[in-house]
């Protein structure tokens, strides 16, 4: 495969096509076919492939683009009518990844260019091969062959489109775009879409000011705001209604009002079963606020000593329990002394300190004579050897040292 690459000459001029498959880096060989590098580097600077599809893929063989209109029927080249086709000795289709122009006959090169996905020897000298598709964006090329196409119109169902097209490297410095790419945008359109008219913001249905001019706008709202008016002012006609202040009368000689037949008079008198109010000051009777402050007193002596009694007789309550509870208690310990039998196990009697001494006598008694019968020499009869071993129950023998 390194002999492929060292037989190839070295490439002028790099592009990169921005395709929904990703990225896709192409070099051209623009000194062995300048026509066509020309021509496709112009159209790239000008914007013309710039969201178009990809409208024929042939899986395992080609995938075509570069009509505007999308039908493969479109595109024309930058000279004004095909131009010829360009083949060089050492330019071959020999692997996949290779860039050529797509034409209709002999020299009927227009827009339209295609990438391999294989070697296609059979379109050598039939298609100018003018670029290649280097490194790793060669898998994003082949990206473009996947996906569920058509297999007699060799349409695909979901096509893959351009995006953008950017120029790295452009070897021919006098081109000049003839349009820019944003004019050629709304051509490659489908369809020209009107645009909606943005909402004005009415600000007279709101109460609010704007956030740059709140003081502003609040103080010429507040100058140019119109006095509110009253039904007074209104209702002109209300023979009811007064624009005059109403005088403030006493009301302890105001007279009363009666209505009769729909005309409000004043009344002679006035009525029977209106209450009236002493101006007289009112004496306080202390004589009865001592006797209800010593009734208080006496209520409260007779709480007092209630609680009193209350509380001894608790403590006599408190007392017979406790003396019931020490009952129960001495009847449980007898109880429990009591065998299992039923038999019951007599206390032993306290010793006086007499009988103890004389215990206490005996005990060391029996400690010297001890002592004596250890420091004596023991003799073979008395020896442990000479005694037999007998059981319990056993009548002693005459030869039985013990016996003696």
């Amino acid at each position: 495969m390194s002999s492929v690459y060292v037989s190839e000459p070295p490439t002028s001029g790099k592009v990169v096509l921005e395709t929904t498959a990703g990225d896709i880096e192409i070099e051209l060989w623009s000194k062995e076919t300048p026509k066509a590098c020309r021509n496709f580097i112009q159209l790239c600077l000008e914007g013309y492939y710039d969201n178009t599809i990809f409208h024929r893929v042939s899986p395992g063989w080609i995938v075509q683009g570069g009509d505007p209109s999308g039908t493969g029927n479109g595109g024309e080249s930058i000279y004004g009518a095909p131009f010829a086709d360009e083949f060089h000795s050492r330019l071959r289709f020999n692997r996949r990844g290779m860039l050529g122009m797509a034409n209709t006959g002999a020299n009927e090169n227009g827009s339209q260019f295609f990438i391999t996905l294989t070697a296609t020897p059979e379109l050598q000298k039939k298609n100018t091969l003018f670029g290649a598709v280097v490194g790793d964006s060669l898998f994003n090329a082949l990206k473009l062959g996947e996906g569920e196409i058509d297999k007699e119109t060799e349409r695909p169902t979901h096509p893959k489109f351009i995006k953008q097209v950017r120029v790295l490297d452009n070897p021919f410095t006098d081109i000049v775009p003839r349009m820019t790419p944003m004019a050629v945008g709304s051509l490659n359109a489908p369809g020209k879409t009107k645009q909606k008219p943005k909402a004005v913001k009415n600000k007279r249905l709101l109460s609010f000011a704007d956030e740059d001019n709140d003081a502003d706008d609040i103080m010429q709202s507040g100058k140019n705001r119109k006095a509110m008016k009253s039904s007074h002012d209104l209702l002109v006609s209300d023979p009811m209604l007064s624009k005059a202040a109403a005088p403030i009368r006493d009301t302890a000689n105001h007279p009363v009002l009666k209505m009769e037949n729909g005309n409000i008079t004043e009344a002679d008198s006035p009525p029977t079963n209106t209450p009236t109010v002493s101006t007289e000051p009112v004496k306080p009777d202390i004589e009865s606020q001592i006797l209800a402050a010593e009734s208080d007193i006496q209520a409260l002596n007779k709480k007092k000593s209630k609680r009193i009694s209350d509380r001894y007789s608790d403590d006599t309550d408190s007392g017979r329990q406790t003396k019931a509870r020490k009952g129960a208690l001495s009847m449980l310990t007898k109880s429990g002394r009591t065998g299992s039998a039923g038999k019951s196990t007599k206390r032993p009697k306290k010793t006086s300190e007499s009988e103890l001494l004389a215990r206490l006598g005996q005990f060391q008694d029996r400690i010297r004579s001890t002592k004596q019968s250890a420091n004596e020499p023991v003799s073979d009869q008395k020896s442990w050897l000479a005694h037999k071993l007998r059981f319990q129950g056993q009548p002693k023998s005459k030869s039985d040292p013990s016996a003696s």
